[in-house]
């Protein structure tokens, strides 16, 4: 027999169950109303002869006692109620009440409660609800304050890490927000017995499929959550018994094996055809989109598999403004903030500034509203508060990363870090591998031979994401889960020196220093450092992921020694790199040439062997510019380093090798001012205004900084037969533009119209908040 608590529901969630309850008991048609300041009315029936005619007041009291909804009636509620003069009075709430607090709960309201049976405590609505069953079944998250349900569920754990999961989801429950993707999923599983949920990180893929877990364990199915197909194969029974198996990123990991060549796929489809075709047997499968649809290309036998039909696949989406607007009140509610904090939530409707705020996630509101982190702030503090960790949510990970993962997992993510995007996992276990040897020699750090994919499996989901990025050579990438860790990464570090040090001293590739780069004023890269960057370019230590790095390479460690190691002498490393460089792939380097050659102090001997080979460096350099700005500073070039531009040019060889590069420019910039405008124009005056004027301008610039005693016509690039042809295009696509339009305009008014609906709601929902005493 189910003995609810209903301590998973917040205070609109019980007021509702009691509407359903009490209308089906009496066959009434009772109304819900916003709370707010309600008058004493949380529910009421309406008569011909009195609008109130029948009045019901819901307190749900989570842990509160008999004495405080005693004051709370008789000093806030019975005024109330004798100006409404209702003809029944019913009093409902979740607390246990013996038939004496029953008797003086009537005598406070009489003669508005008829009898005892109009006040309803906790066993009353157990009992209704064992009577009304449909209305049991509508209540989700009802099922879990159940001690019978909840112990029926763990007892469904075949072994230790399922149960252990099972547990942790408990208590994740008062905060579920049921959406009508479980509906529709649950139908899917119950229909096909196969369930494929797919999305993108953080949408809401595991908090669905735990729902389901849960639901399918109040059923008696035996839980089983799996690592491999392999570990299903070992326990799935041949009679009739009821199994549902749950396999989260089931591509995601198994990937690591199809693409090395087994034949992992095969297992996954034929495990899928055995669950299909035997009795009372489920699986659940998640996995983000992407990994999907990879895998549908790469493989036949997934192709093949039922997984690959639609009708099995449930994509969930983002959230809804009114979703997110739900889960910020389910942790308002159950985090029990006091008066002052909840009235900052409302005050303008401070709700509407939080849940359609870019940054928000769960796990921020969650961060946002515990009750131990709040309990002491004020209202002005706590709003603050919110502001601040919105726009800066990488601080919510400080507990994470200092408390909850081991140093191991730490040095991964500062090593994922340096890459600053995303990073292709071979690079990624090469630098990782090259961090730990350097923990283990500085530190003395254990670290097993399977490092790598312990931490990730450690990461995967709480801070990093994986995606298959080239299915043909099973490369995969890895990326944070979420920005916002980066930027609590550059905080740590540069609160911390050591750290700081041993991610340059262990770097491996070049473009882990990027992070560094002193122009993006994230850090302060101390002598000290400096010397670690020096050491590792001299002695040819650090590779680059780059895949021109054959031609690249020196061109890089160039600025970096210029940019990075201001405070140190790094004359002598510079020259060597310097004489390596390949000056008839200069094109590859020239920006970072141009770098060099603006910024270049106090290295006397690389000066000289520049002023020595000045004529032959410039005239390669110069060959290869196709960018005005690097053209204008040409004559700054020649000063700096003690030659005269003006004697430069009045030589035919040097004179046409710039009048070369002027027109190369000239006509790079009119196709790219093309590329933006031709859309644009519509008659031929427009490509004057638009593209022209610029071409010329540009032109006449060039000639008059480089060349001003010299006469060169440039060409268009596009004949007048290119630009008719444009025209008429663009007429064409003018045309099917305005149908668009219409379109769009259509459905933005139908988007809009759903917004204030959806806007509506939310201010519904959070007109109802109220303490709930304690």
């Amino acid at each position: 027999m189910n003995n609810y608590s209903f301590n998973t529901l917040n205070d609109k969630d019980f007021e509702i169950l009691s509407l359903d309850l009490l209308n089906a008991e009496y066959n009434l048609n009772l109304q819900d109303f916003k709370t707010g300041k309600d008058g004493g009315i949380d529910l009421r029936f309406s008569s011909p002869n009195n609008k109130n005619s029948i009045v019901v007041q819901v307190k749900h009291y989570l842990k509160s006692s008999f004495s405080i909804l005693k004051y709370k009636l008789e000093n806030e509620e019975l005024p109330k109620v004798r100006k409404l003069n209702p003809d029944r009075y019913f009093c409902v709430t979740s607390l246990q009440l013996s038939a004496k607090e029953k008797d003086i709960i009537v005598e406070i309201f009489k003669p508005y409660i008829i009898s005892a049976n109009d006040v309803l405590g906790n066993e009353d609505m157990n009992k209704l609800l064992r009577k009304h069953k449909k209305i049991e079944k509508s209540h989700f998250k009802l099922w879990f304050s159940s001690t019978e349900v909840l112990g029926s569920i763990l007892n469904s754990a075949i072994e230790g890490r399922t149960r252990s999961y099972l547990e942790r989801i408990k208590y994740k429950i008062p905060l579920f927000v049921m959406t009508k993707d479980f509906d529709i999923a649950n139908k899917i599983l119950e229909k096909e017995k196969i369930l494929l949920i797919t999305g993108q990180p953080g949408v809401g893929k595991t908090t669905l499929a735990e729902m389901l877990i849960i639901e399918r364990a109040r059923w008696d199915h035996k839980i089983y959550l799996i690592n491999t197909i392999r570990e299903a194969e070992d326990v799935i029974l041949s009679d009739e018994s009821k199994q549902l198996f749950y396999f989260d990123d089931f591509l995601g990991e198994v990937y690591y094996e199809i693409l090395s060549g087994s034949q992992k796929e095969s297992e996954i489809s034929r495990f899928i055809d055995r669950i299909k075709h035997s009795p009372n047997k489920y699986i659940i499968l998640s996995t983000r989109t992407v990994i999907l649809e990879q895998a549908k290309a790469k493989s036949e036998k997934i192709k093949r598999s039922r997984i690959e039909s639609g009708k099995y696949e449930i994509e969930v989406f983002r959230y809804s403004d009114y979703h997110k607007a739900k889960i910020l009140y389910n942790h308002l509610y159950f985090q029990r903030l006091n008066d002052e904090l909840f009235s900052i939530i409302l005050k303008d409707k401070f709700y509407f500034d939080i849940i359609r705020h870019k940054n928000y996630t769960p796990r921020i509101i969650e961060f946002i509203t515990d009750y131990d982190r709040t309990k002491k702030m004020s209202g002005v503090d706590y709003k603050e508060f919110i502001s601040f960790n919105l726009e800066h949510p990488e601080e919510i990970w400080n507990y994470s990363f200092r408390n909850q993962i081991r140093l191991q997992d730490r040095c991964f993510l500062m090593t994922l870090f340096t890459f600053q995007r995303n990073v292709e996992e071979s690079f990624l276990i090469k630098a990782f591998g090259e961090r730990l040897v350097y923990e283990k020699n500085l530190n003395n750090i254990s670290v097993n031979s399977e490092q790598f994919i312990d931490s990730v499996r450690s990461l995967l989901n709480g801070f990093i994401v994986s995606i298959i990025s080239d299915l043909d050579k099973g490369k995969k990438r890895y990326s944070f889960i979420n920005p916002s860790i980066s930027d609590y990464l550059v905080v740590f570090l540069n609160n911390n020196y050591a750290f700081k040090k041993a991610i340059i001293a262990s770097a491996v590739y070049v473009e882990q220093l990027e992070i560094f780069n002193p122009e993006k004023n994230q850090f302060i890269l101390e002598e000290e450092i400096q010397e670690i960057i020096l050491n590792k370019i001299c002695n040819n230590n650090l590779d680059s992921i780059d895949r021109y790095k054959e031609y690249r390479l020196d061109g890089i460690y160039l600025q970096v020694l210029v940019k990075y190691c201001k405070s140190i002498n790094i004359d002598n490393c510079l020259l060597e790199v310097f004489k390596r460089l390949n000056l008839d792939r200069i094109w590859w380097f020239e920006k970072e040439l141009r770098y060099v050659f603006e910024s270049l102090n106090n290295c006397p001997t690389t000066e000289l062997f520049i002023k020595q080979n000045f004529l032959m460096i410039i005239g390669k350099y110069i060959k290869n510019i196709d960018d005005k700005n690097l053209a204008m500073e040409l004559p700054k070039i020649f000063e700096k380093f003690g030659f005269n531009y003006e004697n430069f040019i009045l030589k035919e060889s040097f004179q046409n090798l710039v009048l070369e590069m002027i027109s190369k420019i000239v006509l790079e910039t009119e196709k790219d001012l093309m590329d933006s405008y031709k859309d644009q124009v519509i008659n031929m005056d427009d490509y004057e205004s638009l593209i022209y004027d610029d071409v010329n301008d540009i032109t006449h610039n060039l000639m008059n900084k480089l060349c001003s005693d010299i006469a060169m016509d440039i060409p268009r690039h596009y004949s007048e037969d290119e630009l008719l042809n444009q025209l008429k295009e663009n007429e064409s696509n003018n045309q099917e533009f305005l149908g668009r339009e219409k379109k769009r305009k259509e459905y933005y008014k139908e988007v809009h119209d759903k917004v204030l609906v959806e806007n509506k709601k939310i201010e519904n929902l959070f007109s109802t908040i109220k303490m709930t005493d304690l």
